[in-house]
C-alpha cells in the first residue's frame, strides 16, 4: 500500500489536494495519513514512514507557505506532481444555540485568517483571532471541546459538516479567486523518470 502523508487532518484543503494528486498521477491502493503540519510531513517522508508527502507551497493571497519553506529547507525533495485548489473558507460555530454576537474568538490556520482578513474585520470585528495548526483540526477541536464554546472556526465547508458544527457564514475569503498550490513530494525520482525540478537548500 502507498502511504500519502498530508498537511492537516480530515477535512483540510491538503486532504482534497492529496486525493486530486493521487488521481492525477494514477496511484493505486493508497492510504491517506493526516500529519497536521508540513514539518511532520517532511519528517515522516525522510524517515520513510510515508511514500509521498503533500504540502501547500503558495497561496495567491497570502504568498509563500512559510511552514513548508522551513520544513523543506536543506532537504532534497522531488516534486512528482502539483495541483492548485480554489480555496473557500466558511465560519462555523459549535451549535445553533449560541448567538453569533456572543462569539468572542475565531480559530484557524494563520493563512486562512489572512485570506479572510477584510471580511473578518468588516463582519466580525469583535472576534479575537486565534492561530491553530490546521483548519480541519480547529473544526475538530471545537467539536470535541478543546476550544471554548464561544469560539468560531474558519475551515472548509466539508470539515465543519464532518465534525457536526453549525454554519454561520459561507465563502468569506476576501477574494473569490483565492487559490493554493500544493505539491506531491518524494525523496527520489521514480526509475527512468527525470523530475521537472527539485527543492534543496
Amino acid at each position: 500500500m502507498i502511504r500519502i502523508g498530508y498537511q492537516g487532518i480530515e477535512g483540510a484543503n491538503a486532504e482534497q489536494a492529496s486525493r486530486d494528486l493521487v488521481e492525477k498521477v494514477g496511484l493505486q491502493d493508497v492510504e491517506y495519513v493526516p500529519l497536521v503540519d508540513s514539518a511532520n510531513v517532511i519528517r515522516a517522508l525522510t524517515a520513510h514512514e510515508i511514500d509521498y508527502g503533500v504540502c501547500a507551497i503558495y497561496n495567491s493571497v497570502a504568498g509563500m507557505v512559510l511552514e513548508t519553506v522551513a520544513a523543506t529547507n536543506g532537504v532534497e525533495l522531488y516534486i512528482k506532481a502539483d495541483t492548485t485548489l480554489n480555496i473557500h473558507h466558511c465560519l462555523f460555530k459549535k451549535n445553533p444555540d449560541i448567538p453569533d454576537e456572543k462569539l468572542t474568538q475565531v480559530a484557524s490556520h494563520i493563512l486562512a485568517i489572512k485570506q479572510c482578513e477584510e471580511h473578518l474585520r468588516e463582519l466580525y470585528p469583535y472576534l479575537e483571532q486565534i492561530e491553530a495548526e490546521d483548519t480541519g483540526k480547529a473544526a475538530r477541536d471545537l467539536a470535541e471541546g478543546n476550544l471554548p464554546d464561544d469560539c468560531a472556526v474558519l475551515c472548509r465547508k466539508n470539515a465543519g459538516e464532518l465534525f457536526g458544527l453549525t454554519l454561520v457564514n459561507e465563502n468569506i475569503e476576501d477574494f473569490p479567486d483565492n487559490r493554493t498550490h500544493f505539491c506531491l513530494f518524494q525523496l527520489k525520482p521514480d526509475r527512468h523518470e527525470v523530475p521537472d525540478f527539485s527543492l534543496s537548500s
